[in-house]
């Protein structure tokens, strides 16, 4: 189960494909004066809204409908709504693609197969590549879409979509912007766009190879402007665009992905039973800016993505959302995760609303179901499914995850967890935040509980928090919780390593090559992103784990539980920025941790951008103690390591500190050891590591902290004769591998 965003196709990029060229949809469309056949009304049935155009009388039968309080057109005039009739989609010609088929909750996989393989692929032809080649590159990287509100009218009969986009757009670049390029779908298309409060604006439009879409192809909009945008100026659009939105797997399909693969990958669609949209990286629902992304690159659509969250994560978005649907209302709908009741606007006709200031580090996205939600484990979770034994289970999973969460956030979620039973077998799951979208099944709740757990601790936290790296790593941190209790520490930690390898690949491109030549290496080398401000999945998610994995072994599981807890119950009161958030976090952890002073880690670990910590053992010495009553209660100190350089062991009093630097065991009378272990740190971030002395099944280990560009030395009392030494356990990330281990072989006492 991915969060957020998933997107692991590597495995099924086969090869490039190249588009047959046929009839060439680039096009350019100058501002026309209107003829009379186009102030005709539109055929009984169409869906229509408030456009560029002078406003046309409703028909006489047809009196304009104004919507309900929620879902208020956000165009000069309200919307004038009509229920499409069955025979309409025959006489609409404005889609470029055809209307999508229903399909039941029941639907086989084979079904779903056909369907997608059924659908035509989009073609870019040689006069499209032609014309995105004269799409300035400033055009596309210099705009950011600073805030969006959008009028979606959405027919889920026949997967109609009409559109009116109130764009704002901020020119980042150096140099004044004359054109803007815009993205949507494949399947939509640009119809036109004027300068808000002003007049028309030249639209030039084109097919794009692009990725980001589930058909593959992308429609880029060029918009002329009336004046230059000048660097840090922005200009208000407002756009018209439509289509029809149906299921694709044409991306996957033309790199030779089987038609399996390409139904539980590029599931998005709008029918009558299932309704759903993921955004950016698979479906260009809403107008975006930038390069296109294609799947033979890598990671490029992944690693687009992210970009795209990173720096849109202060734009703002208001979705007002009208529904069209046939038979039974939908009872909601959910954008970015948040769900909101559909009120009944008209006969067949249905609104919501949604208004996001920020809209934070996701990816916009569009979920509709038909169904009430089925309410299990107390109201934890709401369940939206047709099978009872699927909600009961995933109910008797929840109740078995909630202990653990209660433990380390406290008694109550800050909202509902969402389930939609994705009606597509064997489907990739999605989540944003408190939502999950996934096919159900009955199963045991042991099984169930991995995908569980993330979806149910971002329930737990606040709803908009600004900083990632706590918003997408804490329910990381549970995961790994999870996977401990089930399994132990080592493959828990396994588990983070892997996932952190996973998105290491996703960050290779960008990050400088690894000096390092194990390929067990957790995290890229070279220069990071801060943690407080990084919004890539491999640090917001994997490397704030680590983070929280450390903190748990410097401060204690308790302490941290109790900082964890008492952060999220002030987030609840008082919300602040992703900066106030970090703060907040680190004056709880400190708090908690009393006079063992963490400036060291925040600095490091949450606010520093060095390299990651790259260990390895310099030298072991151990010295067997001969003396004969050695002393005896050499008890743990947790505040500081004694260390230094190795030699001649200097035989301390029983009340100097660094004879009492010991772990959770006594050091015996005569015949015990004292192992001198010291560290290297050729990396740029201090780590406090675990060092273990280990003979068979005895151990001892203590924490060493090793500053970087440096080394530190410990001394470990120990038992019996040491066999190993260990450094590190996995807990701590490194640019290489993060386990060192080492023999200690003793030398044989020379005969007197």
């Amino acid at each position: 189960m991915s969060h957020s965003h998933p997107h692991r196709l590597v495995p099924y990029l086969l090869a490039a494909a190249s588009l047959l060229p046929v009839a060439s949809f680039a096009q350019q469309t100058e501002p026309q004066p209107q003829t009379e056949q186009q102030q005709q009304p539109a055929s009984k049935g169409t869906v229509l809204f408030e456009r560029h155009e002078e406003p046309v009388a409703p028909e006489a039968e047809q009196p304009a409908v104004t919507p309900a309080k929620p879902g208020v057109s956000s165009s000069a005039h309200p919307p004038r709504l009509r229920r499409r009739s069955p025979d309409d989609a025959a006489d609409d010609d404005a889609s470029p693609v055809e209307p999508s088929q229903t399909v039941s909750a029941e639907s086989s996989s084979s079904s779903s197969e056909d369907a997608v393989a059924s659908v035509s692929p989009l073609v870019v032809t040689e006069a499209d590549l032609a014309a995105a080649a004269q799409v300035p590159a400033e055009a596309r990287r210099a705009p950011l879409v600073a805030a969006r509100d959008l009028d979606f009218h959405l027919n889920t009969h026949t997967g109609l979509a009409e559109v009116r986009a109130q764009v704002t757009v901020k020119n980042t670049g150096t140099q004044p912007l004359s054109t803007i390029a815009l993205q949507v779908s494949g399947a939509l298309k640009w119809e036109s766009a004027r300068i808000a409060q002003g007049g028309p604006l030249k639209l030039e439009q084109h097919h794009l190879r692009d990725d980001l879409d589930h058909t593959g192809v992308a429609s880029e909009g060029v918009f002329t402007l009336p004046e230059a945008l000048a660097p840090g100026a922005v200009a208000k659009l407002d756009l018209y665009y439509g289509g029809t939105i149906a299921a694709s797997g044409a991306r996957l399909l033309e790199l030779g992905a089987p038609s399996a693969v390409a139904v539980r990958t590029d599931w998005d669609t709008v029918t009558d039973a299932f309704t759903g949209l993921r955004g950016l990286g698979n479906v260009l629902w809403y107008p975006v800016t930038g390069d296109p992304a294609l799947l033979k690159d890598g990671a490029a659509v992944p690693k687009t993505v992210e970009a795209s969250r990173a720096r849109e994560v202060e734009s703002a978005f208001a979705l007002h959302l009208t529904l069209e649907y046939e038979g039974a209302q939908p009872d909601a709908a959910f954008f970015c995760g948040n769900r909101q009741h559909l009120t009944a606007a008209a006969e067949g006709v249905a609104t919501a609303t949604w208004s996001m200031a920020k809209l934070g580090p996701r990816t916009p996205s569009l979920f509709v179901t038909l169904a009430a939600p089925q309410e299990v484990a107390g109201g934890l979770v709401r369940v939206v499914t047709d099978a009872a034994d699927r909600a009961a289970s995933i109910g008797e999973t929840a109740a078995r995850v909630r202990p653990m969460l209660e433990q380390w956030l406290g008694p109550k979620p800050s909202r509902p967890l969402d389930v939609i039973d994705l009606p597509i077998p064997d489907a990739a799951g999605y989540a944003d935040g408190a939502l999950l979208v996934a096919p159900l099944r009955t199963a045991q709740p042991a099984a169930i509980a991995p995908s569980l757990v993330v979806p149910l601790t971002s329930a737990w936290l606040p709803d908009g928090l600004d900083a990632a790296w706590l918003r997408d790593g804490i329910p990381e941190f549970m995961q790994a919780l999870w996977a401990e209790r089930g399994n132990d520490r080592s493959t828990a930690l396994a588990g983070l390593a892997a996932e952190s390898k996973r998105l290491r690949q996703m960050d290779a491109d960008a990050a400088p090559q690894m000096s390092s030549s194990s390929s067990d290496a957790p995290v890229v080398d070279g220069p990071v992103t801060s943690l407080s401000t990084c919004t890539q999945l491999s640090c917001a998610r994997v490397r704030s784990a680590y983070v929280l994995q450390m903190l748990r072994n410097i401060v204690g599981e308790e302490s941290l539980q109790g900082a964890l807890s008492g952060w999220r119950l002030k987030q609840e009161n008082t919300p602040g920025s992703a900066a106030q958030e970090t703060a907040s976090f680190e004056q709880m952890v400190q708090q908690v941790a009393g006079t063992k002073k963490l400036d060291w880690f925040f600095q490091n670990w949450i606010q520093g951008t060095g390299t990651l910590p790259q260990l390895e053992i310099a030298a072991i010495a151990p010295r067997k103690i001969e003396r004969a009553t050695a002393p005896a209660n050499l008890l743990p100190q947790h505040q500081q390591a004694y260390g230094g350089p190795i030699g001649r062991e200097v035989q301390a009093p029983t009340d100097d500190p660094r004879a009492r630097w010991g772990g959770d065991k006594e050091v015996a009378q005569a015949g015990s050891w004292l192992v001198a272990v010291e560290v290297q740190n050729t990396g740029g971030t201090d780590a406090e590591v675990p060092v273990t002395v280990r003979a068979g099944t005895l151990t001892n280990t203590l924490p060493l902290r090793v500053p970087a560009h440096g080394k530190a030395t410990i001394r470990i009392p120990f038992e019996a004769e040491p066999a190993e030494v260990l450094v590190n356990d996995g807990s701590v990330p490194e640019a290489g591998t993060s386990l060192h281990r080492r023999s200690i072989t003793i030398a044989p006492t020379p005969l007197r």
